[in-house]
């Protein structure tokens, strides 16, 4: 006799059988529908950064590496030197290559290595940038008129230490006259005179800023954890005075509980403060953005194997191979068409008691943090997270993912599954089932990730509606009410459709957990 576990391994085959059977079907009630993603691009403040690509350039075709000189300072002379016109702009570069579906989403930030004499100097280097003449203003315009001729929102540029007082002014107004519309401040302007400066001359400039951390949280030895960060600590002083606050550089590995964990604690803190305006950033963890209405850093590209030794990476590594899953940035970017990024004082703001701890033991070539190559490092995050809705309920069977969710300022509602990382099961997803009460919110639904089923519980009863479903990566939707449940007040949605559905514009190859948008007509 089969035991629990045998019993809902076959419960779930048969159900996904019989869900691709009457998928077919389901398909041809679409015709007519228009589609659920707005063709109208995104104004939330997302970007591409090219840092990660940069790192990715020495030692591609060669026959070894040696790979301590890709962590530390090493490794960051290499990825600067690796910034160059050719690069970025060449047929086949950065600009021309990555991202098609989706670029006119995206800034494209120039991260180190594009300017010459320093780090805040914002003057276009003109041996790597040869093309370019005239003034530096008139180099740094066409440098962004040769981004968007390639389809991106334009050009976004990185920097460390400005130099403060009237000069910080003179450099935005540089920006502002070529066409420049976002900064990536990587440390420095302790006092803020950069949002001053720019608020009192009404400069069109949007400013990020960071509290620097380690790549990991907290005790790594034990539980990682990131801390709680009262209204007066500098983090909460820093998100008060910038646009966007990011949640700063982590490890490719373990990147999720470390960031979720900083969100997690910045948002708790923020919450409620409705004059607090700046949004989270919270780099590549782009399913995360999308859930809980932050902004996205986007890091990963699609060069993978060109390297010896294995094809180390020290920026995207191990078994989640970020690198093969670009769709996910498609469908996270598309869902905020429907639903922007919203700031971190807005709404509440609720977390699970329990917390969930992944761990690693790094090998060389999977960090540019020497002191954790060999160690076993440890990082905790909620269980459960949730912005201005109730706490997901997630039923499992042993392990658990971390699930977090969020309603909108304008209706729509998200929630998402990701993986765990565990030694013996790195990068795997626990099975469960998740409930979440939607109350009056009139929707779309964004769901993320994979599950055995999802239910939504309303505030009414849902009567002869239709439910309308969508690959966030395509733009057919497809009519599945002959395939969900309807209960009382609340509707059934079974994984396997949402997997069918979720992964209905799979680029070939590609590693992508699902991401599906439902709306009910």
């Amino acid at each position: 006799m089969p035991n629990r576990r045998e019993f809902l391994t076959a419960l779930v085959a048969t159900s996904a059988a019989a869900a691709t059977k009457g998928f077919a079907k389901a398909a041809i009630a679409s015709a007519g529908l228009t589609s659920l993603v707005p063709r109208q691009s995104s104004r939330a403040a997302n970007y591409w950064c090219t840092w990660a690509v940069q790192n990715y350039v020495h030692g591609q075709g060669q026959q070894s590496i040696d790979l301590a000189v890709l962590e530390g300072d090493s490794g960051g002379k290499l990825a600067h030197d690796a910034m160059s016109e050719n690069a970025l702009l060449a047929d086949g570069g950065w600009a021309s290559s990555f991202y098609a579906r989706i670029r006119r989403d995206l800034f494209l930030l120039l991260d180190d290595g594009w300017e010459t004499g320093g780090t805040a100097t914002f003057q276009l280097d003109p041996t790597k940038f040869h093309s370019f003449k005239g003034s530096n203003r008139a180099r740094l315009r066409a440098l962004n008129a040769a981004i968007e001729q390639r389809g991106w929102r334009g050009a976004a540029l990185w920097c460390r230490n400005t130099p403060g007082g009237a000069e910080d002014l003179d450099l935005e107004r540089e920006c502002a006259g070529a066409g420049i519309r976002y900064w990536k401040i990587d440390i420095g302007d302790p006092n803020f005179n950069l949002i001053q400066a720019r608020d009192k001359a009404g400069i069109p400039l949007m400013l990020e800023h960071v509290h620097g951390e380690s790549p990991v949280n907290g005790n790594w030895t034990t539980d990682g954890r990131f801390g709680a960060q009262a209204w007066d600590s500098r983090r909460m002083e820093i998100l008060r005075n910038t646009d966007v606050y990011r949640t700063y550089d982590v490890t490719s590995i373990l990147s999720l509980p470390t960031t979720l964990d900083r969100t997690a604690e910045m948002l708790h803190s923020a919450a409620g403060h409705s004059e607090l305006r700046s949004l989270l950033n919270v780099e590549d963890e782009v399913y995360v953005a999308a859930v809980l209405g932050c902004t996205m850093g986007v890091m990963r590209h699609p060069l993978h194997g060109l390297r010896p030794n294995g094809d180390p990476d020290l920026f995207f590594n191990g078994p989640r191979k970020a690198k093969q899953r670009m769709d996910e940035v498609v469908r996270a970017l598309r869902w905020q068409r429907i639903a922007e990024p919203f700031p971190c004082g807005v709404g509440t703001f609720q977390r699970s008691a329990e917390f969930l701890t992944d761990s690693w033991t790094f090998s060389a070539g999977e960090t540019w943090e020497h002191e954790l190559v060999g160690a076993t490092v440890r990082q905790s995050a909620p269980a459960v997270i949730a912005r201005n809705i109730d706490l997901p309920i997630v039923s499992a069977e042993g392990e658990r993912p971390f699930v977090f969710a969020a309603r909108f300022p304008n209706g729509a509602v998200a929630v998402g599954a990701q993986e765990r990382t565990i030694p013996g099961k790195a990068w795997y997803m626990p099975r469960c089932a998740v409930t979440l009460h939607v109350g009056d919110a009139p929707g779309p639904v964004g769901i993320f990730g994979e599950f055995d089923r999802v239910t939504l519980t309303f505030a009414a009863v849902q009567r002869a509606r239709r439910v309308i479903a969508q690959d966030l990566a395509g733009d057919t939707p497809v009519d599945i009410t002959s395939l969900v449940e309807f209960e009382g007040a609340s509707l059934h949605l079974d994984g396997a459709v949402l997997r069918k559905v979720g992964l209905g514009r799979r680029t070939l190859g590609d590693l992508s957990s699902p991401a599906i948008v439902v709306a009910l007509i």
